[in-house]
């Protein structure tokens, strides 16, 4: 088929709410989510969104926090592809991981998400934790960055940093012990400047999870034709006259907006895509919610480490 054919061919089944797999215009293709399954991470998760499929691991790191966020560690996510070649939808650069690699950060912020920062940090201005996430695709179909939400998230969830004690090493007998909420140390900033001993209990059994039901993801809706479009496959994002991914959290606040396929948005369907998007994002979250609980008590059958009770909750 001629791409002059398929063009027309996709626009018509959009037109009558009918895709080639049998979706609606706003169907998602089905979801599945495994979760810790690499026991040398911190958090790890397998996710296939119809034929995209990616593995995240994190690993838990101690940093120093940013001086713009003294109270809040941070998330940062990387992007590869492979094995193999996978091709990329045309975000209008030369540097497709890239532009995916910023996205996440605008998402994963601290103007994004302050508060779920704040549980990373252990000793105020002085010591926090810091959650390195790479996001691995091994298959990409239509709109990739969708599903490296949902797996990030999916791996937070399944998350958890060693119980951390942290002693001022001038004798002076300040304490900041790291709970459930991971607070910062007692009596606010004082020894804030003053070098610190951490004690780390590495057993996970004693750890802490991360408590990821916050979180937000991005739900991209593309306009084929006159029609909004949910999870396009590739077919579809090449028939798409523009694409827009929002960045929502459970309450449908915006987070981050990113625009993508190499074109302007028009600002007349702007509203509908917002509107769109924040019922989607209400939909995917109670499929992911269903989805990441599923998966974290198989992971708990398999021994991985029950969280605390009540601090993982459900994702929506």
């Amino acid at each position: 088929m001629s791409a002059t054919a398929e063009l027309a061919y996709t626009l018509e089944g959009i037109a009558h709410d009918l895709r080639e797999d049998g979706r609606s215009r706003l169907d998602f293709r089905h979801l599945s989510v495994e979760v810790g399954i690499f026991p040398q991470t911190s958090g790890s998760a397998r996710v296939t969104l119809g034929a995209t499929e990616l593995l995240v691991g994190v690993i838990a790191e101690l940093a120093e926090p940013d001086a713009g966020a003294p109270d809040a560690g941070r998330i940062l996510v990387s992007v590869g592809c492979g094995p193999g070649e996978l091709t990329l939808p045309d975000y209008g650069c030369a540097d497709r991981l890239g532009w995916l690699e910023a996205s996440l950060a605008a998402l994963y912020s601290y103007k994004s998400i302050p508060e779920a920062l704040r549980q990373l940090c252990i000793v105020q201005g002085s010591q926090c934790w810091q959650l390195r996430v790479h996001a691995q695709l091994l298959t990409v179909d239509g709109c990739p960055l969708d599903a490296i939400a949902l797996g990030v998230r999916a791996a937070l969830h399944s998350t958890r940093v060693p119980r951390t004690v942290a002693a001022s090493g001038d004798g002076g007998g300040g304490i900041a012990q790291q709970g459930s909420a991971m607070t910062s140390a007692a009596g606010g900033t004082k020894g804030a400047g003053a070098p610190m001993d951490l004690d780390l209990d590495e057993s996970l059994d004693e750890s802490v999870p991360f408590e990821a039901s916050s979180l937000p993801m991005f739900v991209t809706v593309a306009l084929l034709g006159s029609h909004l479009v949910a999870d396009c496959g590739a077919a579809e994002r090449r028939a798409a006259g523009s694409a827009l991914s929002l960045g929502l959290d459970p309450a449908g606040q915006v987070c981050a907006v990113r625009a993508g396929g190499g074109f302007g948005v028009h600002l007349a369907p702007l509203a509908d895509m917002l509107q769109t998007a924040r019922f989607l994002c209400g939909a995917l979250l109670d499929a992911a919610a269903r989805a990441v609980n599923s998966a974290a008590q198989d992971a708990q059958i398999r021994g991985f480490p029950q969280a605390d009770d009540g601090a993982f909750g459900l994702l929506a």
